[in-house]
């Protein structure tokens, strides 16, 4: 008798599950949350492997101004486009970059970069205790100031992803459930 009873308990807990699951409206593009998460560090990695090549390709170009010159031997106007030059190379270089580091940041998923970033604030609240203990006010000042701006970098950081305060907050609070990994 036990055994029937828990059996058609397991199954009706089963199709309740699955009723709901079915329930559910579809998300955007027909996804659910995995499914566009996927999705996107699908798009992620296709991107940064282009960026990867952009850089490459500008790693092994030889820079057009110096032609296997010595720079003591070029005249002020060729040195300035030199300069030029380089400082345009360098720019393009920074901005694939940060291109790249912004891919980084999808494939880590947003629950991963609140968890480093709750890590990275971790010595500075130490140190906020710690001046207030003191009472060294301006140190601690400055240091809610550090702490402010790290946390406005982080927020527009996800914004630019996509993510809502409402999602940090909720995965945030996730992440202190399980407490650290």
């Amino acid at each position: 008798m036990k055994k029937r009873s828990i059996l058609t308990i397991g199954v009706l807990l089963a199709m309740t599950v699955a009723w709901t699951a079915l329930a559910q409206p579809p998300a955007a593009g027909g996804r659910g949350g995995f499914g566009r998460m996927r999705e996107a560090q699908q798009n992620a990695l296709t991107a940064l492997q282009e960026q990867v090549a952009k850089f490459k390709a500008m790693m092994e170009q030889p820079p057009q101004a110096m032609q296997g010159r010595n720079f003591q031997d070029m005249t002020d106007e060729e040195r300035t486009k030199m300069r030029e030059e380089f400082t345009r190379r360098r720019e393009e270089q920074q901005a694939i970059m940060a291109a790249m580091q912004k891919q980084i940041d999808t494939l880590k998923g947003g629950r991963q970069l609140i968890v480093e970033h709750q890590e990275s604030l971790a010595p500075l609240k130490e140190l906020l205790t710690s001046a207030q203990s003191e009472k060294a006010t301006a140190t601690a000042a400055k240091i809610e100031k550090l702490i402010a701006d790290r946390q406005k970098q982080f927020e527009d950081k996800m914004a630019a992803m996509g993510y809502t305060p409402e999602m940090l907050e909720r995965m945030s609070q996730m992440g202190q459930r399980r407490g650290p990994q």
